[in-house]
């Protein structure tokens, strides 16, 4: 359910898209978000900075994209955050210590540091790449490929690289007492 929760805005862009325009699409996916940050703030009186994050960037990028009808500005938005989501990992890890991947899979795993320094450091290459793949499909292919790749492909690569992550991490892997 949850990733359900966490994609609704992506599932009710591409379904404005398949049905109307990029144009609907954006300020469907803008409603859509901003309902997902209420409503988890009514739920748990919390929202989570990645949501936050997402929030601000469709707000800004879709609103800009709608006001001036450039769909380059909604196209550019999955770039921005993914750089910043390199960037925040980066900063964390060097400036203040901490290894976000670490702190949420430490419960699992028992891994020593400079795995999860490495772990921390492709999930960085990751993003940056992805980010400029982003680009040069938005830009160098038709909007069609765009959005199919931001829809299936981002997905499916992320996926991907959990798995191909979380395998190698297999042999540090916590196991619990009796089991």
């Amino acid at each position: 359910m949850k990733f359900l929760f966490d994609f609704f805005p992506l599932i009710v862009f591409f379904a404005g898209y398949a049905f109307v325009d990029i144009f609907f699409a954006t300020g469907a996916a803008m409603a859509a978000t901003l309902l997902q940050v209420a409503w988890s703030w009514l739920k748990h009186r919390k929202v989570e900075r990645m949501m936050w994050i997402n929030f601000g960037a469709i707000m800004f990028f879709g609103g800009l994209t709608l006001l001036l009808q450039d769909k380059r500005f909604i196209m550019i938005k999955p770039t921005i955050v993914y750089w910043i989501i390199a960037g925040a990992l980066l900063v964390s890890h060097y400036f203040f210590s901490k290894n976000p991947i670490k702190l949420m899979m430490e419960a699992h795993f028992d891994a020593p540091e400079p795995v999860w320094t490495q772990w921390l450091l492709n999930w960085v290459g990751f993003f940056s790449l992805l980010g400029v793949v982003n680009l040069l499909v938005a830009f160098g292919f038709s909007e069609d490929v765009w959005v199919k790749f931001k829809v299936f492909g981002t997905l499916a690569l992320t996926v991907v690289l959990a798995f191909v992550q979380t395998f190698m991490l297999m042999r540090y892997a916590r196991h619990e007492e009796g089991k």
